[in-house]
């Protein structure tokens, strides 16, 4: 007896007795459909691995982006005083371009686009999955930093921060859109792109009014506050 089966000599060759067909319980087929189910739920098992070692390297990112621009914005102040008299208009290049130029000085920037496309991966995605930035727009000013993260910086009005942005504002104010690991995957609101709002003198996470919309059914533009008020975690799959 070996195992599970026994084999006998019959006519000098050695056969499996019908021990075996009785406790293997699955045939060829049956066997490869088992395997090929592990094979998926592996599959998903390494996936969801792999999303949340994204995940904790884009918090990470994101924790050196609001270090840095927490820290470039009081200097900015300093030097040019209140947003207030910066002459902002909203949705305006030359808006953008100026505010940017405020900002350039204090950041390590390795490229500048102008409603051109090299600064920006496309398409952008909401965190529902409707597409957001399909390409360059107008009155968008982008730049690359040197440790590879992508930044839109634009002006909206103080509405569309409001509602949108999740951000009480009094007046139209400068946005930063952060994609905080480059061109690599998902560039998705709310994964690897969070927004932030200058607001008078200080910068602040998109949502820290309202994270109403920050779920994975609505738009993203306001997981930044969400992240941070859930220990720098992202929790809303």
């Amino acid at each position: 007896m070996f195992g599970l089966f026994s084999i006998k000599k019959v006519r000098g060759c050695w056969l499996m007795n019908s021990t075996w067909k009785k406790y293997s319980g699955l045939t060829l087929s049956e066997a490869l459909f088992t395997i090929a189910i592990i094979g998926v739920i592996a599959s998903l098992t390494l996936f969801g691995l792999f999303s949340k070692l994204n995940d904790t390297k884009n918090i990470a990112a994101l924790k050196k982006f609001y270090s840095a621009i927490s820290q470039v914005t009081m200097y900015v102040i300093l030097d040019r005083s209140s947003p207030n008299y910066w002459g902002l208009d909203e949705y305006s290049q030359d808006s953008s371009a100026l505010a940017f130029s405020y900002f350039k000085p204090y950041f390590k920037v390795t490229r500048e686009c102008s409603n051109t496309t090299g600064c920006w991966q496309y398409p952008t995605k909401f965190l529902s999955g409707k597409v957001y930035l399909a390409r360059a727009q107008m009155y968008q000013y982008m730049f690359t930093l040197v440790d590879g993260m992508n930044v839109i910086i634009n002006v909206y009005p103080r509405d569309i921060i409001r509602s949108e942005f999740g951000v009480n504002v009094d007046k139209d104010s400068v946005v930063f859109i952060i994609d905080v690991n480059g061109n690599s995957l998902p560039n998705q609101m709310g994964r690897d792109i969070f927004a932030f709002v200058l607001n008078n003198k200080d910068i602040v996470p998109g949502g820290i009014d309202n994270t109403y919309n920050c779920n994975k059914a609505a738009s993203g533009l306001t997981c930044a506050a969400r992240v941070i008020n859930d220990g720098w975690k992202i929790t809303y799959y």
